[in-house]
């Protein structure tokens, strides 16, 4: 696949992955115990130590890129939200509501604040080749488009489903399976308009705002394309569904007229109970897994094929495959399940350089000016307990 690029432009650079799965694990290691040792709070440190050795051997063109930001920022960010959390939980118990009330609405405004201050500084705590990431956006549209829209649409589906549903014969045997039939369709294909749809808004405005240094990233996505795929993507998950179903039929069946196979105190029974029960779950499971596959490449291909960075000079390329993130997800779950974790970290640097070497800037990176944007970190209060916000966006 490298050769087909290079064929296509010569100035194509593919993202390469250093890490190693032998370090990685110690590093994991180290985190596990600490965060047994300290009943927890150790997370938000070793979250970060694990994002930082990530970003660290992520390379393009032969530069690294660097993440600055520290778990003490996470950790201030979660106690913020906890103190606010247990406030409105001990005005509720001290038969206060207004005070919880009161605080929680105030906690909802806050909110998209937090989050947009927590995506700036996440970018600029963010750098490659001594250049940092930026963000902003107006809280206008990021309210329109971050809450609005998800709340207006899912509004509006339910609506449809419930209306279409009060519209669907049910005298019947035949009429109510015949509407089940077409209420699960018309569930699935809404269910994929609403991600779809979303996901062709969100992303763009995100990547709209953020910029590398002076220059702005730029994306346009096709809100078909990605419906298409997001309905495709949920419509596979039916078949698996339906044979998961098939198996614990009798059970489910049983269990709504209030019988239990463990009553019975025949353990053959409980025993087929068990392993029907289990195999529904592992076709249930292998069902999300190629579904997600199939929505994750489809749409990054589709994201990557579209983003470019100052005025188009710089374009990227996706060439991730179904099968190749079919296999690795599935490895990443069940070899780990099976292993109590312990293959994770090894797992994990595999996918991501399978990832990175998928992953191509195309254009003349050198002709690129590298020079910093004059956005400043907020230091107000709120923007201090908000720099632990969103600290899984990717701005690789």
């Amino acid at each position: 696949m490298a050769k087909v690029i290079d064929g296509m432009d010569t100035q194509s650079h593919p993202f390469v992955f250093h890490g190693d799965g032998g370090s990685y694990f110690l590093i994991c290691l180290v985190n596990v115990l600490l965060c047994l040792i300290t009943l927890g709070i150790y997370t938000p440190w070793a979250l970060m130590k694990c994002r930082r050795y990530i970003y660290a051997n992520m390379e393009v063109n032969g530069q690294s890129f660097t993440y600055g930001v520290t778990g003490g920022n996470i950790f201030g960010s979660c106690l913020f939200l906890l103190a606010i959390y247990f406030s409105v939980i001990m005005s509720m118990a001290m038969r206060i509501p207004f005070i919880g009330i009161v605080l929680f609405i105030a906690l909802f405004i806050l909110l998209p604040f937090m989050v947009v201050k927590g995506m700036r500084y996440q970018a600029m705590m963010t750098s490659l080749n001594g250049v940092h990431f930026g963000f902003s956006c107006s809280m206008k549209r990021f309210w329109l488009i971050m809450v609005g829209l998800p709340v207006a649409m899912a509004i509006g589906l339910v609506l449809c489903v419930m209306i279409i549903a009060k519209l669907c014969p049910t005298g019947s045997d035949s009429g109510a399976i015949i509407s089940g039939i077409v209420l699960a369709l018309i569930a699935v294909a809404a269910i994929g308009i609403f991600n779809g749809f979303l996901f062709s808004k969100i992303m763009p405005f995100i990547w709209n705002n953020i910029s590398f240094g002076v220059h702005r990233f730029d994306v346009k996505l096709d809100t078909v394309y990605c419906i298409k795929f997001a309905i495709l993507a949920f419509i596979t998950i039916i078949p698996f569904l339906g044979v998961a179903g098939y198996i614990i039929y009798d059970q489910i069946v049983d269990e709504i007229r209030g019988f239990s196979i463990y009553a019975t105190g025949d353990m053959s029974e409980v025993f087929e109970g068990l392993r029907k029960r289990i195999i529904a779950q592992v076709i249930y499971y292998f069902g999300i897994a190629i579904s997600t596959s199939y929505l994750t490449v489809a749409l990054r291909n589709h994201f990557m094929s579209r983003l470019s960075l100052a005025d188009g000079r710089v374009r990227f390329r996706s060439t991730l495959t179904y099968f190749g993130m079919l296999y690795r997800m599935c490895a990443l779950v069940v070899v780990s399940g099976i292993t109590g974790g312990l293959a994770y970290p090894l797992l994990k640097m595999w996918m991501l350089s399978w990832q990175a070497e998928n992953t191509y800037v195309i254009g003349d990176l050198d002709a690129l000016t590298l020079e910093n944007n004059d956005q400043q970190a907020d230091t107000d209060v709120l923007a201090k307990v908000s720099r632990g916000m969103m600290p899984t966006l990717p701005f690789l």
